[in-house]
């Protein structure tokens, strides 16, 4: 989970430097958005790599970016309740995954 958190992270702020962004959610002011999203991304897909093999975790990195790009885009488009509601479910599934790895 917290691989596609970064993946999503990244592909989020990736997607908020494109001219098709929704003026009425919130954009980080600073320039380097993409850069930075392109680093979050790099590192989730490192992190599938790491746990899962080159190819497996090539090919799950893939598929991450793949569905973490689809659901920022569609999400996007639908409103601030669907957008703002996918990433504290998002976070949820993340603090419970890390809450269980823990113990």
């Amino acid at each position: 989970m917290p691989q596609f958190y970064f993946i999503f992270l990244g592909m989020y702020l990736y997607y908020s430097r494109s001219k098709y962004y929704p003026d009425f959610l919130f954009s980080p002011p600073f320039r380097y958005a993409r850069f930075v999203g392109l680093i979050f991304t790099i590192a989730g897909s490192l992190l599938y790599v790491r746990t899962d093999g080159c190819a497996g975790g090539l090919l799950l990195a893939l598929a991450a970016c793949t569905l973490a790009m689809g659901m920022v885009e569609l999400f996007a488009v639908l409103g601030k309740f669907y957008f703002y509601g996918v990433a504290v479910i998002l976070h949820v599934l993340l603090l419970i995954q890390l809450i269980f790895d823990a113990s």
